[in-house]
């Protein structure tokens, strides 16, 4: 009796043992797999890592940076601490919010500048990936500090250039007819500064080509117009089923006008946001009522975004630089004189049974949707210079802007 209690007791004193050692292992294991989320304040800068401070494996971290601070400031995402060094670590950075581009780098001992001179308007946050491959044993921290003093970018030399003012005309009611200069406003990445008017320094040499500045989108880059048009005709679709406007027939005479003229120059050329909006009230719409009814354009896309080197300017950019909705405008810099035949925007009007109506801008510089997308018009590229793009020159068509 007394050896079967004994061996009980025994027995209970293991599985106690067995289930507090089981405890523990489960707290450590959760405390590795799962790391606490920490916050790092950096000037005006918190930073919130998702996963852990800590880079312990291969995977993505995730994370996010919030400007807390009052004005718009740049910072860069560095990696340092590293320990473990193993030679075929490789990172690449992604963000669903701002161009980042999508280059591979090696890990090295120093100097892992992941980006550099990121713009993060004051109030906003931007979220990223951080892919580590090939990791067997190499930690180290993701740091993000703030830059005090960066290189002159393109849109800082546009910023410098032009004194910040306000409209002077009423966008969405009236044509700009003179030179209101560089006016700010936002859009889906940030603050967006953007010309209006009889602007005449606004002119971009590029890929020996003559383009003209739209407007520095909200993550730095700077969005150009072709001066004329491209080569070939192109249309919407040959139906009524518009489902995205990256899939039209359209986009591919876009991404052939960019393999012949602009693929030697891409390293320039900014990975940017473009709109896609087919959404519609019976027969009419979005951007009918948005442009037309309500005369609140907006740089914010309210439909599908997507990614491209390439596209064309939405009807809301075109009322911004001046224009608008069955009104002439010959005063305005997307009127060009030479241009005799009417160029598409990305923005769709209205459509019926049998068609759908894009806004198209024709040879007065009228805003007007009477053109059924089926029809073969002109199309006029935009791209968008990376953001830390350096350039020469004063923008004048005499002394353009080239890319340094």
């Amino acid at each position: 009796m007394k050896l079967f209690y004994k061996r009980s007791l025994f027995l209970i004193g293991v599985l106690i043992i067995g289930i507090a050692l089981i405890g523990i292992g489960y707290l450590f294991y959760d405390k590795v797999i799962h790391p606490e989320t920490e916050v790092v304040v950096s000037d005006e800068l918190s930073i919130n890592y998702l996963d852990g401070s800590h880079v312990i494996s291969n995977g993505i971290y995730r994370f996010s940076v919030t400007n807390d601070g009052g004005s718009d400031i740049y910072y860069r995402i560095s990696l340092s601490d590293i320990k473990g060094m193993d030679e075929d670590v490789t990172y690449l950075l992604s963000s669903s919010d701002i161009d980042v581009g999508s280059n591979e780098k090696h890990l090295v001992k120093e100097q892992n500048i992941v980006y550099d001179n990121l713009l993060i308007s004051k109030g906003d946050t931007q979220s990223f990936n951080l892919k580590i491959s090939n990791n067997t044993s190499t930690t180290f921290k993701i740091v993000i500090d703030k830059i005090e003093d960066i290189e002159e970018y393109f849109y800082m030399t546009l910023l410098k250039n032009n004194e910040v003012s306000l409209s002077k005309t009423n966008v969405g009611e009236d044509i700009a007819q003179e030179n209101e200069g560089l006016i700010s406003s936002v859009d889906d990445d940030g603050t967006t500064y953007y010309f209006r008017g009889k602007v005449d320094n606004n002119y971009v040499s590029f890929a020996n080509l003559t383009w003209r500045i739209i407007r520095i989108n909200g993550d730095g880059s700077v969005r150009l117009i072709l001066d004329g048009v491209s080569d070939t005709l192109a249309n919407y679709h040959d139906n009524n089923e518009l489902e995205s406007l990256d899939k039209t027939t359209l986009s591919t005479s876009l991404n052939n006008y960019y393999d012949s003229n602009l693929k030697d120059y891409e390293d320039s050329i900014a990975n940017t946001k473009f709109c896609s909006e087919t959404s519609k009230s019976e027969n009419t719409y979005n951007a009918y009522t948005r442009i037309v009814t309500n005369k609140i354009p907006t740089f914010n896309c309210l439909g599908k975004r997507y990614t491209s080197k390439i596209g064309i300017i939405t009807a809301d950019e075109v009322i911004f630089a001046g224009g608008l909705y069955n009104k002439e405008n010959k005063d305005y810099y997307l009127y060009n004189e030479d241009l005799e035949n009417l160029w598409w925007t990305s923005s769709l009007s209205k459509s019926d049974e049998d068609a759908i109506y894009p806004f198209i801008v024709d040879t007065s510089g009228k805003l007007v949707d009477n053109i059924n997308g089926s029809l073969y018009r002109t199309i006029r590229p935009v791209i968008s210079l990376k953001r830390e793009v350096i350039v020469v020159g004063s923008g004048t068509i005499q002394d353009p802007y080239v890319v340094n």
